[in-house]
């Protein structure tokens, strides 16, 4: 984690050296001479998290003119400068502030003051739920409902595309029906974009669970790839690994999608295609060109351990894809 302090009194300096000296598993990032926006505006395009040792007034006052959403703005927690209180104040959940604060007030023998409904009144937060997996929230903005609905005692919906391991749902309340579609408001976990959810109000969280195999010809265009991508119907967020065969290394289409997507890059070997199980569409060309009858469903099978088929060999001007479920979902 990445955490930028700031203080602004000896008594904030001296808590300040306590703070970094404790939080050894963090890169800590102390301001020095900086304007405050200045630093605010830096921290806020690469940390994780912000503390602030002051007043809560500087903190709000300085961060407001960056904020973009509660599910890109960093954690942003306050403590005053004696150490009594450590109070998150931004992205609670999402971007972990409570957690942050939790662990501040007990490193400093602080209270931490926690405002989020769902905390205060014991009921299970979606949103800590879906970042603790590895899910990502593509309409945040929907949290509210679920949150309400749950804090009213009512039923939510929830709907998985994907097998979901015992271990998640133990993690379940009650109050979240799964295989229900009946309630108002629900909770959608897919990889698929073209899925139509069948609540009122959706949230909907992505899985990372599948990879992919691409082919393509030489120097093919960035905007070909992504074309041949969409035909897919599979969120970006979904994607984990991106494989291809080694002479594609340095395509910078393919580099380009996994940069986008956020998934690894994998190449294999024409050999190591070759040696991939199942039935896979034979082309004599490809195997002129690479040394292989077949790169993208070969590199999708290798790559997801064998895990099951989404789509086999799709085609679309130049570019080739094969999609695959990983065989550990989770």
């Amino acid at each position: 984690m990445k955490i930028y302090i700031a203080y602004f009194t000896d008594k904030g300096r001296t808590l300040c050296g306590r703070l970094s000296h404790k939080l050894r598993d963090a890169d800590i990032y102390i301001r020095k001479d900086e304007r405050l926006n200045d630093w605010t505006q830096k921290a806020f395009e690469n940390a994780d998290a912000l503390v602030f040792i002051g007043a809560a007034g500087i903190a709000v006052r300085a961060c407001a003119p960056f904020l973009k959403g509660k599910d890109k703005d960093p954690a942003v927690v306050v403590c005053d400068e004696l150490g009594k209180y450590a109070i998150p104040v931004l992205s609670g959940h999402i971007g972990g502030a409570n957690a942050l604060a939790v662990n501040i007030a007990k490193i400093l023998g602080a209270l931490p003051v926690i405002t989020t409904a769902t905390d205060i009144n014991g009921v299970w937060a979606v949103d800590n739920w879906a970042v603790d997996n590895g899910f990502y929230i593509l309409d945040p903005q929907n949290i509210k409902f679920i949150s309400a609905a749950l804090l009213a005692g009512e039923k939510v919906g929830f709907v998985s595309d994907i097998p979901l391991p015992e271990k998640l749902s133990a993690q379940l309340p009650e109050n979240v029906a799964v295989n229900d579609t009946s309630p108002k408001n629900g909770i959608v976990l897919t990889p698929f974009s073209a899925r139509k959810n069948g609540f009122e109000h959706s949230l909907t969280l992505v899985p990372r669970c599948i990879a992919l195999g691409v082919g393509c010809k030489k120097n093919t265009g960035i905007s070909d790839i992504y074309a041949a991508f969409l035909r897919l119907d599979i969120y970006k967020q979904a994607v984990k690994y991106i494989a291809s065969i080694d002479i594609k290394q340095n395509e910078p289409a393919i580099q380009a999608l996994c940069e986008d997507t956020g998934a690894e890059c994998v190449f294999y070997t024409a050999q190591e295609l070759s040696k991939a199980e199942g039935e896979f569409e034979h082309s004599d060309f490809v195997k002129k060109i690479t040394g292989v009858d077949n790169v993208c469903e070969r590199a999708a099978a290798l790559v997801s351990d064998g895990g099951g088929v989404i789509a086999p060999k799709t085609a679309y001007n130049g570019v080739t894809f094969a999609a695959r479920f990983l065989k550990v979902l989770l």
